[in-house]
C-alpha cells in the first residue's frame, strides 16, 4: 500500500518496521468484522496500581532493545494487534488496528482513547463505535498509550503519536479526516492530544468527542481517588502542588473541583479554537467530578463545542450513540489558520504549532504567542510573547508572500522582559535594508543558502517594529 501523499511523516520511521506492518496486513482474513468472531474476552486479572509500582502493575511494560521493534498478530477478520518498541520509546506501545473491507481512496481514521484501567481490547468490546466505523469504511485504531492508567501524560501521547506516524507512513489514510473519541480518562487524553498536536508535519485531529473526560488532571487528582497513580514515580512523581507543570500540560482546562470554576489564566484548551468538539456526559452520572470537568471544558470552548447531555446514570462507553457520533465527526475536516486570522497559542514544549515554529527558553514552563499574518497590508504581528527564545515563520506557509516593491512590517511585543529571535523564511532574496524602531537596538542578517532573514533584538522587551525593505 502507498502512503498518503498529503501527510508528511517524521523521518524516525524506519522501513523495516513498516515492512513488518505490511506483512501483518497481508495476512489478514478477508471479510467484514464481526465482534463475535474476534474470540476476545476482557482481561480477567486487573492489578490495582500502587505508589512505586512496576510497569506491569500499571498494565504496561518498558520498551526493550532485545525484542523486535514491531510485532504484529492477527486477532480477527481484518484486525491486528500491534506492539511497537521503537528507539527512543520509554514504554512499549500496543494498539488494535482494524481495516475496512473494500477500501478505496484515502480512508478516514478513528482513534479510540480508552478509559481508566482499560486495555485496547476492552475498547473493542465496550463500544459499538469500533464496528460502526468499520462498516463506514473507516480505519480504526485503539492505542494503549503506554499503560492502562496514563491520564494522557506526555509519554503516553508520544506513543500514540508514533503509532499514528507508522500508520500514515504505510496506509492510504486521509490526514484531513483524523478523528478522536475518548471515554472517561480517555476523553481528557483525546482532548489534550488535540490541543498539544498542531504540527502540520504530524497527526492533527479534525474533530474530537470527549465522553465524560478527565479534562483537568489537578481536579481529577483532588476528586477521583487515584492519588497513588498520579504520584507514582512512573507518572507525575509528586502532587500537582509540588510538580504542577506535568499535570497542566496534559489538561485542557484548569478546573477547581471545590468551587466548580475555572482557575488560572492558562488553559491548553486555548489551542482547540479550530478543533470542533462534542462534550458528552450522563446527566445522572455518579462521577460528578468528571461531569463538572466536561461541563467546564464545554463552557470554556464556547462556539467550537457542542454539549451532549445523555439521560443516563451509567458511566459507560455504550451510552454514546455510535451512528450520530460518527455522522457528526464525518462532517468535519481539518481546519488550518487562515490569513488575516488571529491565532493564539499556548505551547508546552518547543516545536511547530500550526504554521509557526517556537523554541521555548524554559522547557518546564508554558510559552505564549498571539500571531496574525495580514497579506492585505504586508504585516506580521507577533505579540504577547512569553518564554520564547526563537520564533520561526515561513512566510509562504502563513500566506504572507511579500508584495514586490512593498516593505514587510513585523510588529513584536513581549511580556516577560526577554526578546525572542525571529527567523523569517521565504523572502525570495536579500533585503536592501532592514529598519528597526522601538525601545532597543536590533541586529539582522540574511542567510542566502536557506533564504532566511534573522531579526534579533538586543535590548529590553516591549513593543518593537521591524521594516524589511525589498
Amino acid at each position: 500500500m502507498e502512503m498518503s501523499t498529503n501527510y508528511i511523516p517524521r523521518k524516525r520511521i524506519a522501513r523495516t518496521w513498516s515492512r513488518t506492518l505490511t506483512r501483518g496486513i497481508a495476512s489478514l482474513a478477508l471479510g467484514s468484522l464481526a465482534l463475535g468472531s474476534l474470540g476476545w474476552a476482557a482481561p480477567q486479572s486487573t492489578v490495582e496500581p500502587v505508589l512505586g509500582s512496576s510497569p506491569e502493575s500499571l498494565g504496561g511494560s518498558f520498551s526493550s532493545p532485545y525484542v523486535p521493534p514491531m510485532s504484529v498478530q492477527a486477532t480477527g477478520a481484518r484486525t491486528l494487534e500491534v506492539t511497537l518498541n521503537l528507539p527512543g520509546q520509554t514504554w512499549a506501545e500496543r494498539f488494535i488496528l482494524a481495516l475496512p473491507a473494500g477500501q478505496t481512496g484515502l480512508a478516514p481514521v478513528l482513534v479510540l482513547f480508552h478509559g481508566y484501567g482499560e486495555d485496547p481490547r476492552d475498547v473493542v468490546l465496550n463500544t459499538p463505535l469500533f464496528a460502526e466505523a468499520l462498516l463506514r469504511g473507516w480505519v480504526v485504531v485503539a492505542p494503549l498509550g503506554g499503560h492502562r492508567y496514563h491520564y494522557g501524560i506526555d509519554y503516553a501521547q508520544e506513543n500514540i503519536e508514533r503509532t499514528l506516524e507508522v500508520l500514515y507512513t504505510r496506509l492510504p489514510l486521509d490526514p484531513e479526516r483524523l478523528y478522536a473519541v475518548g471515554f472517561s480518562m480517555g476523553g481528557g487524553a483525546a482532548a489534550s492530544f488535540a490541543a498539544r498536536h498542531l504540527d502540520p508535519a504530524g497527526p492533527r485531529f479534525a474533530a474530537v468527542v470527549n465522553h465524560t473526560g478527565s479534562t483537568s488532571l489537578v481536579s481529577s487528582w483532588e476528586t477521583q481517588g487515584a492519588q497513588d497513580v498520579f504520584e507514582s514515580p512512573l507518572m507525575f512523581g509528586a502532587t500537582p502542588y509540588i510538580a504542577p507543570f506535568g499535570y497542566r500540560r496534559s489538561s485542557t482546562v484548569e478546573h477547581d473541583a471545590f468551587t466548580n470554576t475555572l482557575s488560572g489564566e492558562r488553559h491548553m484548551g486555548l489551542n482547540l479554537a479550530r478543533v470542533p468538539m462534542r462534550n458528552a456526559y450522563g446527566l445522572f452520572d455518579a462521577n460528578f467530578g468528571l461531569v463538572e470537568q466536561t461541563q467546564a471544558l464545554h463552557g470554556y470552548l464556547g462556539d467550537t463545542s457542542e454539549e451532549i447531555v445523555l439521560q443516563s446514570a451509567t458511566h459507560s462507553w455504550a451510552t454514546l450513540d455510535a451512528a450520530s457520533t460518527l455522522d457528526w465527526l464525518g462532517g468535519h475536516a481539518l481546519q488550518e489558520p487562515q490569513p488575516e486570522e488571529i491565532v493564539r497559542t499556548l505551547a508546552d514544549r518547543s516545536g511547530a504549532w500550526n504554521q509557526v515554529g517556537l523554541e521555548l527558553r524554559d522547557e518546564n514552563a508554558f510559552g505564549t504567542i498571539l500571531w496574525s499574518a495580514r497579506p492585505s497590508t504586508d504585516d506580521l504581528y507577533l505579540i504577547d510573547l512569553e518564554n520564547l527564545a526563537r520564533i520561526d515563520v515561513d512566510l509562504e506557509r502563513v500566506g504572507l508572500e511579500p508584495t514586490p516593491g512593498q516593505p514587510l512590517r513585523v510588529l513584536t511585543q513581549t511580556t516577560d522582559g526577554a526578546p525572542a529571535k525571529l527567523e523569517l523564511t521565504g523572502l525570495g532574496g536579500p533585503p536592501t535594508a532592514v529598519q528597526y524602531a522601538g525601545f532597543a537596538q536590533g541586529s539582522w542578517n540574511y542567510d542566502a543558502s536557506r533564504d532566511v532573514l534573522v531579526l534579533e533584538e538586543t535590548g529590553s522587551a516591549g513593543w518593537a517594529r521591524w521594516t524589511v525593505l525589498p
